[in-house]
């Protein structure tokens, strides 16, 4: 029964007052916060009173320098975020008279299996507006948990699949697995060995996603596991395709997902290096909110980017100059024979 009441008391709870939260949350004070909404101060007294009683616990501490939040703000705003941009979409979608789909994306999806995923999805809803934001997954996966997104096409980070409070957050479908990779420009000296080892890199200069990438964590632990020092990179960027331009200059390495660097070395002057690494990266996914209903074009996206990842072929690993030679001499005697 207690419970029941307290249901019907916090759905009494108008957006505006958890709105009020946020401010104090900010400001640590009730006036600073009072004049943002543009109400009096015992106003807004009388709003923090009313949510205090709805959810039976004081959500403030209160002393001579302020307000400051409980734990128990910080869980509510997380929520209110979400609760936040929902609204601003049906705003936008009740203002306008076409459907919008919000969508995360790692920008290497956008080698393979998202431009004709979105083709499909286009011929089938013409009149869908696409919103598409591409980042990297810890960033991708976190406007996610705050309904920034109706889906990201990305990695689950360590980071982001478990939050010890809430439990599972997302709902995660395997589109396809892929590996990674060392790449070097093909002027290195590296490019034209036939086997190496990580021990062979030490002391080279790389560049490098940022540190809460998926890349940067699965890399360092491939240092770590092999008893090495992991790589100390000179420069940090989030863009692959700069990672590689920068690469192709010659001097610098990195790391790249297998699918990008066989897409851009026919393209450009970089090579795979034959190293293996054990530690795969995690399968690109079609990552939602627990609580997202997968309906309408999202239900769409979904089948065309099954149907996309199908039709994925893994690339044929790159050989080493002289060994690509060797065998087009071998296929060359054998054709004369």
């Amino acid at each position: 029964m207690a419970n029941d009441q307290t249901s019907f008391r916090i759905s009494q709870l108008r957006f505006r007052n958890l709105r009020l939260l946020e401010l104090i949350d900010r400001f640590g004070s009730i006036r600073q916060a009072a004049r943002q909404l543009h109400v009096t101060q015992p106003t807004a007294s009388a709003m923090l009173r009313e949510i205090e009683a709805a959810l039976g616990k004081p959500l403030f501490v209160r002393s001579r320098s302020g307000m400051t939040s409980t734990p128990s703000v910080k869980a509510i705003l997380r929520r209110v975020e979400v609760i936040g941009n929902e609204l601003a979409t049906i705003e936008a979608e009740a203002g306008g008279t076409r459907d919008i789909l919000r969508i995360g994306v790692l920008p290497r999806c956008m080698l393979n299996i998202m431009p004709a995923a979105l083709s499909g999805l286009i011929a089938s809803h013409p009149s869908l507006d696409i919103q598409l934001t591409e980042g990297t997954s810890d960033l991708l996966l976190e406007w996610l948990s705050q309904g920034r997104f109706d889906c990201v096409v990305g990695r689950v980070t360590r980071d982001a699949a478990l939050v010890p409070e809430e439990g599972h957050r997302f709902r995660v479908e395997t589109l396809y697995d892929e590996g990674m990779c060392i790449v070097v420009a093909r002027s290195d000296p590296l490019a034209a060995r036939r086997k190496l080892a990580l021990s062979d890199l030490a002391g080279r200069a790389w560049v490098l996603p940022p540190p809460g990438s998926v890349t940067s964590a699965l890399l360092v632990d491939e240092f770590l596991h092999a008893g090495l020092p992991p790589p100390q990179p000179v420069i940090r960027s989030s863009s692959f395709l700069s990672n590689l331009s920068l690469v192709e200059q010659g001097g610098l390495i990195t790391a790249s997902p297998t699918s990008a660097a066989q897409h851009y070395r026919r393209l450009r002057s970089i090579r795979v290096l034959p190293i293996e690494l054990s530690a795969p990266l995690p399968p690109i996914s079609l990552i939602l909110s627990r609580h997202r209903a997968i309906d309408g074009p999202l239900k769409n996206l979904r089948k065309e980017l099954l149907r996309a990842a199908g039709q994925l072929r893994p690339a044929a690993p790159e050989q080493a100059p002289h060994a690509a030679a060797s065998k087009r001499g071998t296929a060359s005697s054998r054709r004369r024979v």
